[in-house]
C-alpha cells in the first residue's frame, strides 16, 4: 500500500511541475509576443528606433531565460527562434525593408505560440 501512495504522490508532483512549467512558459511567451507585436507595429509605420527598442527588449528577455528554456524545450525550437531574432536584427541594421522585418517579427510570434502549444497537455500532444 505504501508503494501505491508513493507512486500517487510522485504522479501528483510531476503533474504539478508540468502545470508550473506551462504557466511559466505562457508568461514568457506572452511577454515576448507583446514586445514583438509592438516592434512589428512600429516597423509597419517605419519607426526604426522604436522597433529596435522593442526587439532588443524581447531578445534580452529571451536570452536571460536561456538556461530554463534549454532545460525544458527542444534545442531545435530554441535555435530556430534565436536565428529568427538574428534575422530580424539584420533587417533592422539595414533599415531598408520594414515589411520584411515585420514579417520576421510575425514569424517569431508564430514560433513562440507554437512552442507554447507544443507544451500544452492536449490530446494532440499526448498522442
Amino acid at each position: 500500500m505504501k508503494r501505491f501512495w508513493a507512486a500517487a504522490a510522485l504522479l501528483l508532483l510531476l503533474a504539478g511541475l508540468a502545470a508550473l512549467h506551462v504557466s511559466a512558459l505562457g508568461r514568457i511567451t506572452g511577454q515576448l509576443t507583446g514586445q514583438l507585436e509592438q516592434a512589428r507595429q512600429e516597423l509597419i509605420q517605419e519607426h526604426w528606433d522604436q522597433a529596435q527598442t522593442f526587439l532588443d527588449a524581447a531578445y534580452r528577455s529571451w536570452d536571460q531565460r536561456g538556461f530554463y528554456l534549454h532545460t525544458t524545450l527542444r534545442h531545435t525550437e530554441i535555435d530556430d527562434i534565436r536565428a529568427s531574432f538574428h534575422e530580424a536584427f539584420a533587417y533592422l541594421s539595414l533599415r531598408e525593408d520594414a515589411g520584411e522585418c515585420a514579417a520576421v517579427c510575425a514569424r517569431l510570434i508564430n514560433q513562440l505560440e507554437l512552442v507554447l502549444e507544443a507544451e500544452l497537455p492536449t490530446l494532440k500532444n499526448i498522442l
